[in-house]
């Protein structure tokens, strides 16, 4: 039973008690009873008018309440619908939590390898400077070193020069010894064909002397001795390969330092640059 029945039953069970109420009190005076039954009537009217008025009342409160328990309904539908999509959201975001947590650790992973790397990285940092330090220093020793064999190399190509001077003017002086050789030879075989015996000439006897072949070139041998070691012209030096004969030379130029030769003969292997030259024989 709704409470505005209730509320009904009760107002009619109140107008009864009423009705009754007056009833006995009109048995009980002896009173007219029809002016006495008019006024309960006009009393019972008043009050059912009353209870008109308050079930009118009443109704509006009935039909507001009702309006506002539609309204709440509808909010509470409203609500419910919310409350579905938050804890929805909310299973989105405990989802989204997990997966961010899964990111962090992965990233917290990565980062402890990009340490390792970059201790790795600092540790060959480190060695490399020290390498690069090694290799500065390296390069200053090669600089100073490529400055003493440029020293030497201006120095070497200098001496090549006075050589190839004095070469030049050697084969200029060859050239000229070898026509006055012809020339002597010639008249030497003239002189021969006509029956007079001569003494051998053009052989001066040296003294022990040792030196090397420093240049062959265009039949004049450069010997390492000269005027120096007591070298002079005439002297006949023996050429040797180690310890075996490879031809013979005497001495038509004298320097301080070096002598120029001519070849009197030599092996087919021929005379070259780093052979011995002594005055003495080799047993």
């Amino acid at each position: 039973m709704s409470g505005l029945a209730k509320f009904f039953v009760v107002i009619n069970f109140v107008l009864a008690l009423l009705f009754l109420g007056v009833s006995a009190t009109l048995f009980q005076s002896q009173k007219d009873w029809k002016g006495a039954a008019e006024t309960a009537v006009e009393n019972a009217e008043e009050t059912v008018a009353m209870a008109e008025k308050m079930k009118e009342t009443l109704q509006g409160v009935v039909d507001e309440k009702s309006r506002n328990n539609e309204s709440l309904t509808r909010e509470k539908e409203q609500l419910s619908s919310s409350i579905l999509t938050l804890q929805n959201s909310n299973g989105d975001l405990r989802k989204s939590v997990a997966q961010l947590g899964t990111k962090i650790d992965d990233l917290d992973s990565r980062i402890a390898q990009k340490d390792e790397h970059i201790q790795d990285k600092d540790s060959n940092i480190a060695r490399l400077e020290e390498e690069i330090s090694r290799l500065s220093t390296e390069i200053d020793s090669a600089g100073d070193a490529k400055k003493l064999a440029e020293r030497l190399r201006n120095r070497a190509l200098l001496d090549k020069e006075q050589l190839a001077q004095q070469t030049e003017a050697l084969n200029k002086e060859l050239t000229a010894l070898k026509e006055d050789y012809d020339d002597q030879q010639l008249l030497i075989s003239r002189i021969v064909d006509s029956g007079i015996r001569l003494p051998d000439i053009g052989v001066t006897t040296a003294p022990p002397i040792d030196g090397m072949v420093v240049g062959v070139q265009e039949g004049v041998v450069v010997l390492s001795v000269g005027k120096d070691d007591n070298v002079e012209i005439g002297y006949e030096f023996t050429i040797y390969d180690g310890n075996r004969f490879i031809g013979k030379v005497q001495v038509t130029k004298v320097l301080d330092d070096m002598s120029g030769c001519t070849i009197l003969f030599q092996e087919d292997s021929g005379i070259r640059e780093g052979h011995k030259a002594s005055t003495r024989l080799s047993s």
